[in-house]
């Protein structure tokens, strides 16, 4: 009987924990956010595209477009890198904004963003964009 419990539970929780990483996927997807302080020369944005892609542009300065997967695992979003600069980066999500979690995460190329700083959600599509 105690073993048939512990397996519900465990059953259960990984039941929450999908059904948790499906909310805050269809929360974040298709959403472009800004980081809270100034990027290279202008807004930092992060946009989450709905096929599972993202795009980043550390500001108007910046040269680099960073690019490559984002998906959520244990209730966080991680965006994966391709290409040159193989990187991944870790965010949890609060009030429909993503907080950058530097622990497990690389650091961006022209921008110091910092533990627990955060991405406020925006309508609009960064105006560099190709």
């Amino acid at each position: 009987m105690k073993r048939v419990f512990i397996v519900l539970l465990t059953v259960m929780a990984l039941l929450l924990s999908a059904c948790s990483g499906q909310d805050i996927s269809a929360a974040v997807s298709g959403k472009t956010f800004t980081w809270e302080k100034e990027g290279f020369g202008g807004d930092f944005t992060i946009t989450l595209n709905e096929d599972g892609s993202y795009r980043y542009y550390e500001g108007f300065l910046s040269s680099y477009l960073g690019s490559g997967d984002w998906s959520v695992k244990n209730d966080t979003v991680v965006m994966t890198e391709k290409g040159g600069y193989d990187a991944v980066f870790r965010f949890s999500v609060k009030d429909g904004d993503l907080i950058y979690r530097s622990d497990g995460s690389d650091r961006f190329i022209y921008t110091a963003v910092e533990d627990g700083d955060r991405f406020r959600q925006t309508d609009s599509l960064p105006e560099t964009e190709p």
